[in-house]
C-alpha cells in the first residue's frame, strides 16, 4: 500500500489535577534531530502569528516523544495508546513529572510514507486538522518535545515501506 501524504492520528489532550539525532534502537531506525528543531521553530512561528506565546523545548517531553515514535516505527503501529495499552497521558507522565497543582499534556502524531517530510509539511498537516490545530495553539501549553524517526522498511501497518513517524508531546506543569 503506497502512502503519498501524511496520516494523522486524532490529537489528544489530558489534564490531571494533583493533590500535592542519533541512531534509535534498531540499526535501521534513525532520528532526525535537526528536523525536530525546525518543526519546533515552525510551530512557534504559527503560535506567535496567532497571538500565543512560543513553546520552550522540554528534554522530558522529548524523551517521551522519542520513546513513543521509536516504539511505533519499530513495532509497526500508529496510535496515541502504547502497544501495551498504556494511555498517552500515563506514558508521558513517566517522563514529565508535575511541578504544580495542574498538570496537562497533549499529543499530535503524524506519519509520512514514501516521502521525506519538511518542517512546514509536518506543521501544515497538523494545521489542517481541527484537533491538531487546537493542540498547537493551546495557550496553556508551555513546553514541547518532538521526535521524528525514520525506518526504511517499517513493518506492521506501515507495510514494509520507508516511513517517518512524528510525535509531538505538549505540556504544562
Amino acid at each position: 500500500m503506497r502512502r503519498s501524504g501524511p496520516l494523522l492520528a486524532l490529537a489528544v489532550t489530558a489534564a490531571l489535577i494533583l493533590g500535592t539525532g542519533a541512531s534509535a534502537s534498531g540499526s535501521s531506525v534513525t532520528r532526525a534531530t535537526s528536523l525536530e528543531a525546525l518543526v519546533l521553530r515552525e510551530i512557534n512561528a504559527v503560535r506567535v502569528a496567532n497571538g500565543v506565546k512560543p513553546l520552550a523545548s522540554s528534554p522530558a517531553l522529548s524523551r517521551a516523544a522519542a520513546g513513543h515514535s521509536r516504539s511505533m516505527v519499530s513495532l509497526g503501529y500508529f496510535s496515541h495508546e502504547s502497544k501495551n495499552g498504556t494511555s498517552f497521558a500515563d506514558r508521558v507522565k513517566q517522563f514529565y513529572v508535575a511541578r504544580s497543582q495542574a498538570w496537562s499534556v497533549g499529543e499530535n502524531l503524524a506519519m509520512f510514507g514514501g516521502i521525506t517530510p519538511g518542517a512546514r509539511d509536518i506543521v501544515s498537516a497538523w494545521l489542517q486538522s481541527p484537533s491538531h490545530r487546537a493542540n498547537l495553539l493551546r495557550a496553556s501549553f508551555r513546553e514541547a518535545g518532538i521526535a521524528i524517526l525514520h525506518h526504511p522498511t517499517a513493518g506492521g501497518v506501515f507495510g514494509g515501506e520507508s516511513t517517518w513517524v512524528v510525535t509531538l508531546d505538549l505540556g504544562r506543569r
